[in-house]
């Protein structure tokens, strides 16, 4: 599960109108009903419909709260046109509402339009209001037609390049339907799965996460220490890999082990299980297990009629618990094939944590061998405020408590409930007292621990917090942009907030953050809480 960086760029027809879910959607400021599929496109909409360009309302880009005042903005606009709607659209009115300064901008920190991508690609709108700026903007009147700046072009090659990877992963996908013969039960459009499959079928990734002791002697000792929850079972393990946890199951005693991977390491896995003489207890089947379940395949599943499996065992999690968005794949088969009586998922339980983190690494651009290169630090604080970061944090780079986010009853939950906004609360560890330099929080970590803790069983788990030994999921973490407020808490003070959680629109495997924060303090009765400052982060994780 390596990390990698992607940037989100779609088709840029102008005439197509998007409506499904397999490319970004960008709604005009001035028409917030008619999706178009660029950024560029919707910010000419407005301009040729209505006279509106959004970008000569923008901060400019060298003022410190460039990234805020742009989220005020996009938000006022939204608000404007909302309360507008089933009237004439008044654009001075709209302009005079943006040039007011009204002293209540946090109350538009919060998006207006859900999944609004006009704030998920600020930096975007930062580079065109730059080239606006060097005097490469469009230069536009009511009577013309837009000029493309050069940023602009770049924009559209971008994504155009974007198109061609993604049509070349469908076709490739295509072939591979054509070839099996069998029907696709996949929406039109690029195939997300294809990478993420096949990102799994180097030994690399599958080395690294056995040697993550912390990982896998926690299902190790899971299972061989509860051999009486396994003996005699039927038992699925579903993106076995090399089928570690298949070979662990059946040393525990199951009747049956049905190890399923839609990776090419299927063909390794079924060798493994010949090699250690559990051929006749395994059974690798290759495929999705939503095709395997829904259209059978030829029965591939080796279950008899009316048998259930006792025992799903997964290890499903990725960086920040749910990023790969392989949870929902092990619930269709719990859903469908575990039995609902007696079964249990196994890991059985997860729990979500945040906490406040230091980092120097700024710093570290000041004195590069005696020569100054601060100018580095705009750059960095633009890849830090964008990107989700996975990243070891020690212990001793942890100021705050650990606050508790949400836990899981993987036995139980539902798909909606994997996407949520939860709040936080984090305090400065004990050892900050009165009088102290505030304490500064560069950004939040985001871990997980995970529970195999059924009735009359043995308990284990395991962490990936900051105070235990690192694992390879490592922490997630979300940046404060140092140059529009990092949260500095003094002894009496907390930083409270949300942390709202989804599926990216575009590749469910990513994930996006929205958190909401702020600064302050409760009364002597805790009951009134003051705040001194806010903000909001939006960040995201992704697989390309």
């Amino acid at each position: 599960m390596e990390n990698r960086e992607l940037e989100n760029f779609s088709d840029d027809s102008e005439d197509e109108q998007v409506t499904g879910d397999d490319t970004i959607q960008y709604y005009p400021i001035t028409s917030p009903t008619s999706p178009f599929s660029s950024l560029i496109d919707a910010i000419a909409h407005d301009q040729s419909t209505h006279g509106f360009n959004l970008i000569d309302h923008l901060p400019s880009t060298s003022s410190d709260d460039f990234f805020e005042g742009t989220i005020v903005i996009i938000n006022k606009c939204r608000s404007f046109v909302q309360k507008a709607q089933g009237s004439d659209l008044d654009i001075d009115a709209l302009k005079t509402f943006l040039a007011r300064k009204d002293g209540d901008d946090e109350h538009y920190f919060r998006p207006v339009l859900g999944d609004d991508a006009f704030l998920m690609y600020i930096d975007d709108l930062e580079d065109l209001k730059e080239s606006q700026k060097s005097g490469l903007a469009s230069s536009v009147d009511d009577d013309s037609e837009p000029v493309e700046t050069v940023g602009q072009l770049q924009m559209k090659i971008k994504a155009l390049e974007h198109q061609l990877a993604g049509a070349s992963s469908y076709m490739a996908n295509m072939f591979n339907e054509k070839q099996d013969s069998k029907p696709s039960s996949e929406p039109s459009g690029p195939d997300n799965d294809t990478y993420y499959f096949s990102s799994y079928s180097h030994s690399s990734i599958h080395k690294t996460m056995l040697q993550d002791t912390i990982r896998t002697e926690a299902y190790q000792n899971s299972i061989l220490n509860n051999p009486q929850l396994f003996k005699d079972k039927v038992v699925m393990d579903i993106g076995c890999g090399t089928g570690i946890l298949s070979l662990f199951a059946a040393k525990a005693g199951a009747k049956k082990v049905i190890a399923v991977d839609a990776s090419d390491m299927h063909t390794e896995a079924r060798d493994i299980m010949q090699l250690n003489g559990y051929q006749d207890v395994i059974h690798v089947v290759h495929g999705k297990i939503e095709d395997l379940i829904e259209n059978k395949l030829e029965e591939k599943l080796p279950l008899e009629e009316g048998e259930k499996v006792e025992i799903i065992i997964s290890e499903w999690m990725g960086y920040g618990l749910f990023f790969e968005t392989m949870l929902p794949s092990v619930m269709v088969a719990r859903d469908a094939l575990m039995n609902k009586e007696s079964g249990t998922m196994w890991p059985n339980r997860s729990t979500m944590f945040l906490e406040g983190a230091k980092d120097s690494r700024l710093e570290y651009w000041s004195n590069v061998y005696g020569f100054n290169m601060s100018v580095m630090k705009d750059r960095v604080v633009k890849e830090l405020r964008k990107e989700a970061e996975v990243e070891i944090v020690y212990a001793e780079d942890v100021v705050t408590n650990r606050d508790q986010l949400i836990v899981h009853d993987l036995n139980m939950c539902q798909d909606e409930e994997l996407d949520f906004e939860v709040p936080f609360e984090l305090k400065p560890k004990d050892g900050l007292s009165a009088g102290d330099e505030r304490l500064q929080i560069d950004k939040l970590v985001i871990s997980f621990d995970m529970d195999f803790d059924g009735s009359g069983t043995v308990p284990t788990s395991f962490s990936t917090g900051c105070q235990t030994k690192p694992t390879h999921w490592k922490q997630t973490t979300l940046w404060f942009d140092p140059y529009n407020g990092v949260p500095a808490l003094a002894s009496d003070e907390c930083l409270k907030g949300t942390v709202r959680m989804e599926r990216n629109d575009v590749n469910p495997r990513d994930m996006d953050f929205i958190v909401q924060w702020e600064v302050g303090s409760y009364d002597g009765t805790g009951s009134q809480f003051s705040k001194r400052m806010g903000g909001t982060i939006f960040s995201k994780l992704s697989s390309n």
